[in-house]
């Protein structure tokens, strides 16, 4: 029996949601934070840089921070990047350089027959030019694919692997070597007879692949069931580069009837370190639950990170009283495996209760916070927040204020639902939701996510989301506090991914939109989210400026962080040698005027050029050095506060 989800008003805030074997004897640990415990957290002081007193909404304008800059490697008018866990979709190689995927349909539609994998490539100095069309071609008869895993196999290729929405099953390409553009499409893969295998996580170590899929339970498609579970997650295992299957379609130990009645889209996470395979798995009304393995897949450890007190839920058939405050995972989460092969988790949270047997049933997802949970640190610990922008928590008021219109749904009738103008809501995810994961070589760990900005609004009503980003040095015992990484704020910022592996740098990429939400759900029959270009954004955060806190969030009633306007160079500059212009991509601290200068072997100054006021945040330079004799040269960048200086080659 499946039954519609309502939303539940409670405190400030509104929500709605709308519907969408290897046989080992699991090691099976269980932690519970209950819902006394959630709210505590939930209820506690902000976990934000600031502590700022009341202040009036009007002052906001003398108070407001830098907005933040970044650099477009892409674009897509096809805006649903994921149901809810956002997947690997950022590779920080060894040598510096980057690959970086999402979801493409280069032109405007209602259908997006051109929807597939879109990548882009960073030589360690500059990005290649926006692609225009998916690493599939055009050879799939115009099918569309898309929510793309990528990954390097054994022999230095790249492998993008999306899914075949209209037949199901995978359908994977492969190029000769990271940054290259020469994409071959292989045969389809992991089909099923009966069903529709889509929404795939893959994680590999070589040519050792790991793939995580769900099948489609779309209206039009039958369901699958296997072994009691309505259109499970299934694991499959590729020891060839994906040639051939060992697995295919199995059940994770552990993952059965007992616990689950069925999967969900997107609902799941892997990580892969060496032979250390990591996999989470979770939903609304469902256990979160790690699988883990040493021996790349041949047998497994189930860990119950978090427990749904009712079992194997069906809606209608176990009734959950209101009184009870059940609370449940939201379904988007990621997991780590970091340097001691420790598995973390991060997730957001919700409440449900289901009190008749009507077809109705509700949830209230107005949890703020992100939750973190390592096999070293089991119980659950918030380590990210929304930020108290206006200081009203710190007075006795409402922690966090945000409009009904930001996750209010549409309605079966194609109207914003509850009665409101607007809907801008994920999925069935909560306040704090799609996290990203990454640790660097001292064990840091750092993620992402996006949430609601206070004071920020949209035209509609709704608040605009930025990427938010907080750390623990102690593999997640503490986490540092709230920093807003994007600071858009007058436009939404969403889906963040992570590389796995942080360098200097903290390195992602999100979609930037005009509108909060996204077409695909909340444009309605009014078209309130048109279908318009979402820019695919990348960002390099120096990771000192993170740890020292310096990316801020200026709430109102304290004063701006003062700091300087430094300049870091991201990338020495690329092509070099070069005989006509070169490119080098910055980070800004604050924003500033910024100018450069050029000298040649002998100190002489040959091209100066003021670049103008420029935001913080990321951005490339162009360096015109077409009149430039053959030779070495150097270029200062420089700030009123700080100049950083790089050495080039000309060669004619």
């Amino acid at each position: 029996m499946k039954k519609a989800l309502l939303f539940v008003s409670a405190g400030l805030v509104s929500f709605a949601a709308s519907a969408q074997n290897n046989q080992v004897s699991p090691n099976t640990v269980s932690s519970k934070m209950t819902y006394e415990q959630t709210k505590a957290v939930e209820n506690s002081a902000p976990n934000s840089l600031y502590v700022p007193a009341p202040a009036e909404k009007e002052s906001l304008g003398k108070f407001r921070g830098d907005v933040f800059d970044f650099v477009q490697i892409g674009n897509t008018y096809y805006d649903l990047q994921t149901n809810a866990s956002v997947g690997r979709r950022a590779i920080l190689h060894d040598d510096g350089t980057i690959t970086m995927a999402w979801t493409i349909s280069a032109a405007p539609s209602t259908t997006w027959p051109d929807r597939g994998t879109g990548i882009n490539y960073y030589d360690g100095t500059s990005w290649a030019a926006m692609p225009t069309q998916r690493t599939e071609g055009n050879t799939i008869d115009g099918r569309r694919t898309g929510w793309p895993s990528i990954g390097v196999l054994a022999n230095g290729n790249v492998y993008t692997i999306g899914h075949d929405f209209e037949d199901g099953g995978l359908i994977m390409t492969t190029n000769t070597g990271k940054g290259k553009t020469d994409w071959t499409l292989q045969a389809k893969k992991l089909s099923y007879t009966g069903g529709e295998p889509i929404w795939n996580r893959t994680a590999n170590n070589g040519d050792i692949l790991h793939v995580l899929t769900n099948f489609s339970g779309q209206s039009d498609v039958p369901d699958v069931f296997i072994e009691g579970i309505e259109n499970p997650t299934t694991y499959s295992r590729s020891l060839d580069g994906g040639k051939t299957w060992t697995d295919e379609h199995i059940l994770l130990p552990g993952y059965d009837s007992t616990r689950y009645l069925r999967g969900g889209g997107d609902n799941y996470a892997i990580d892969v370190r060496d032979s250390v395979v990591a996999i989470v798995i979770g939903g609304m009304t469902r256990d979160l639950s790690v699988w883990k393995s040493t021996d790349n897949g041949d047998s497994w450890t189930k860990i119950v990170v978090d427990t749904f007190p009712y079992g194997a839920f069906e809606w209608g058939s176990k009734l959950i009283p209101q009184d009870d405050n059940v609370t449940t995972n939201d379904g988007a989460m990621d997991v780590l495996i970091d340097n001691n092969n420790d598995v973390h988790v991060v997730f957001g949270r919700l409440g449900v209760y289901d009190d008749d047997t009507t077809d109705e049933s509700m949830f209230i997802p107005q949890y703020y916070n992100l939750y973190h949970w390592s096999e070293s640190f089991t119980e659950l610990k918030a380590c990210g927040t929304p930020i108290d922008m206006d200081g009203s928590g710190t007075g006795g008021g409402t922690l966090y204020d945000f409009a009904q219109e930001t996750t209010n749904s549409m309605g079966s009738d194609g109207n914003p639902a509850n009665g409101l103008s607007y809907a801008a809501r994920y999925g069935s995810t909560s306040i704090s939701t799609h996290p990203s994961l990454s640790c660097d070589d001292q064990n840091r760990i750092f993620v992402t996510w996006d949430c609601p900005v206070e004071l920020f609004f949209h035209d509609y009503g709704a608040n605009f989301r930025d990427v938010h980003i907080s750390y623990s040095q102690d593999n997640g015992e503490t986490w540092a506090q709230t920093q807003n990484a994007t600071q858009l704020r007058d436009k939404e910022a969403v889906f963040a991914c992570l590389t796995k592996r942080t360098n200097d740098y903290v390195h992602f990429i999100f979609q930037e939109d005009i509108h909060p939400g996204t077409n695909l759900q909340n444009n309605g029959t009014g078209g309130l989210h048109p279908n318009v270009e979402n820019k695919i954004q990348y960002a390099a955060i120096p990771v000192q400026d993170i740890l020292d806190g310096n990316l801020g969030q200026h709430t109102l009633g304290e004063a701006p962080i003062e700091k300087d306007a430094k300049v870091f160079v991201v990338s020495q500059n690329y092509p070099n040698p070069f005989s006509g212009t070169t490119n080098v991509i910055i980070y800004m601290r604050k924003a500033a005027d910024l100018s450069y200068t050029v000298m040649d072997a002998t100190g002489k100054i040959v091209a100066q050029n003021d670049l103008g006021y420029l935001n913080a945040g990321n951005h490339e330079i162009q360096i015109d050095g077409s009149n430039f004799s053959n030779g070495m040269y150097f270029y200062t960048l420089k700030t009123a506060d700080s100049e950083v200086t790089r050495k080039m080659n000309v060669v004619k």
